[in-house]
């Protein structure tokens, strides 16, 4: 059995070609390609070329070429499915398991749809009269429209079911919208809105998905942030708040701030390269995902007594 092409697709995208196979050939750069030494068969003048625009490799001298999955299952000896796994544990991704129906595949796919409307319908409604006060508190926190629109910031109305009735709305089935995490189940069984009178972050993968959401308070309402649960389509461990977008950037460091506002704020004073960890401490997996797009990272926590400590602890 295989992984599906989505998953290949994000194995391969998220291991840099240059990085794997710098690893092993000595590369020189020439214009927009690189050239070097072929590692699988005997040379002297180099004829193995690497095209990182297309992520591929060629050797004008043996024949040998592919993408990344294929050089390290000839560097390493191993066989497809065993580069993949290398691949991933690189790259600090979660491959699925195999074997299993594919009905939980197409529950994932159900469930990035069921956010991307969500995302949406947050949107929509700050634009509105009955979100004048989400909007109103980012206006208050110096955010420009233009900023809102670009992170598709959003606000979730009090009531506990507008949510859940504009997705049912929609086509989308109660079990599906509690394995989404946008809604819970009440003591009758029904659906009701997770996210009621928060503004509304959403959070975007690597590939411009929208996996999970973060919800916050406009004033001293326990909790101040209530985030998605880990569902099919999120794992917090795993995930990087604005990645999406700082890893374009072009800067050479990373900015680690401590949480969404602060990573906004920076974006818009032009720190686009600012990202934060999901939870109250950064993980393995997601230092795994910074390291393979910087080898600086510059850590910007608060500076309070609590951010003095989260620091240390993300330093190491």
């Amino acid at each position: 059995m295989y992984y599906p092409d989505e998953v290949i697709e994000e194995v391969r995208s998220s291991n840099n070609i240059v990085d794997i196979i710098g690893g092993y050939v000595r590369l020189q750069k020439k214009g927009s390609s690189y050239f070097g030494l072929c590692p699988f068969h005997n040379e002297h003048t180099p004829s193995f070329n690497l095209y990182p625009e297309s992520g591929s490799f060629y050797c004008f001298g043996c024949g040998a070429g592919g993408d990344v999955i294929t050089f390290v299952r000839r560097i390493e000896n191993l066989d497809y499915m065993e580069a993949v796994k290398f691949l991933a544990d690189r790259a600090g991704l979660q491959l699925p398991e195999l074997g299993v129906d594919d009905s939980m595949s197409k529950l994932r796919a159900r469930i990035l749809e069921i956010n991307r409307e969500t995302a949406k319908f947050y949107h929509g409604v700050l634009k509105s009269p009955s979100g004048k006060v989400g909007l109103d508190y980012f206006l208050q926190r110096g955010l420009k429209p233009s900023t809102i629109t670009h992170f598709g910031l959003g606000f979730a109305p009090d009531t506990r079911f507008a949510l859940v009735n504009h997705l049912k709305g929609k086509g989308y089935t109660d079990e599906e919208l509690v394995q989404a995490n946008v809604a819970v189940k009440t003591r009758s069984g029904k659906p009701m809105d997770r996210f009621f009178h928060r503004v509304m972050f959403p959070i975007i993968d690597l590939r411009g998905n929208v996996i999970a959401f973060g919800g916050g308070t406009m004033t001293d309402q326990k909790p101040k942030y209530l985030k998605t649960s880990d569902t099919l389509a999120f794992k917090k461990s795993y995930g990087l708040f604005a990645m999406n977008f700082a890893k374009n950037s072009g800067k050479e460091q990373l900015i680690l701030a401590e949480g969404y506002m602060d990573v906004i704020a920076l974006h818009q004073a032009g720190f686009d390269n600012a990202i934060a960890g999901l939870g109250t401490a950064l993980t393995t997996e997601q230092a795994h995902l910074i390291a393979r797009y910087t080898k600086e990272v510059v850590i910007a926590y608060d500076a309070d007594e609590a951010g003095q400590k989260a620091t240390a602890r993300a330093i190491q």
